[in-house]
């Protein structure tokens, strides 16, 4: 039997213990290589992190699996009914550059349902969390989105911008147009921090071409767990078994935010 409330306590232990890890590297030069573009970074502290997470994890679950981005953990996923995924550190480049907006994710999924979320932001010392049927939080405080936001008032986040598969989707429209249909864009370059700043209702939406498990997983629970909408563009459930599209949202813009896009690359 799964004990998910153990499961839980230590996944957000184990954020901020990664937390704390990161921002003591900070205090010396970081050491960065390219992946498969100069945009595309990762840093000693990455690995480093993904290291502890995988160590902590299997030496108290040694029968899960794990995924995460700097591929630690090399057995199949599919082997497995329980799976950690994982991201040491989403937005890399931030914390190169900022020394903030990053986070570490964490997500618990048993026979490919999201049961916990952590997302765990060091640099404001900011815990986002998440257990299926048990709510979401911050810090100890609930998060429900109850307030109704039309588009025309939205903050909406988005990467649309510099994506190149925005021409792949024939959104070439949506980014030129969509910030004249909202209130405002941010873009913070941390899909998993973006997604907490939605179910915490600091922003009203995020927008991405392409997300890997590791990047929504974590947002996905708790977002959901706040009264969020997620999905693909064309509207279908994450899997947690790849790539996708991703539309996270106030559950009362979604159905306009949902039909602005399908209008504009349909």
């Amino acid at each position: 039997m799964c004990d998910f409330n153990q499961m839980f306590e230590q996944a957000k232990a184990w954020a901020i213990e990664a937390g704390k890890l990161s921002l003591a590297r900070l205090e010396s030069p970081i050491q960065f290589t390219y992946k498969s573009s100069p945009s595309d970074l990762v840093t000693h502290v990455d690995k480093e992190v993904e290291e502890f997470l995988v160590n902590m994890i299997l030496k108290h679950y040694p029968d899960h699996g794990i995924v995460g981005e700097e591929g630690t953990f090399e057995r199949d996923p599919k082997d497995f009914e329980t799976l950690w995924i994982i991201d040491p550190i989403d937005g890399t480049t931030n914390f190169i550059h900022q020394k903030l907006n990053y986070v570490i994710s964490i997500a618990v999924v048993h026979q490919e349902v999201g049961m916990i979320g952590i997302i765990y932001d060091p640099s404001r010392d900011e815990l986002f969390c998440g257990r299926k049927g048990e709510g979401a939080y911050l810090n100890g405080q609930r998060l429900r989105l109850e307030l109704p936001v039309k588009q025309q008032e939205a903050l909406i986040c988005t990467s649309l911008f510099w994506n190149q598969r925005a021409e792949k989707y024939g959104l070439e429209k949506v980014v030129y147009d969509l910030p004249r249909t909202c209130r405002g864009i941010r873009v913070y370059g941390c899909a998993a921090l973006e997604m907490a700043y939605v179910a915490a209702g600091r922003v009203d939406a995020y927008v991405s071409l392409h997300l890997n498990p590791w990047d929504f997983a974590g947002g996905k629970v708790i977002l959901e767990e706040a009264g969020g909408s997620v999905s693909n563009l064309e509207g279908e459930e994450l899997s947690f078994s790849g790539a996708s599209t991703v539309v996270a949202s106030n559950p009362f813009l979604y159905p306009e935010l949902m039909a602005y896009m399908k209008q504009s690359f349909n």
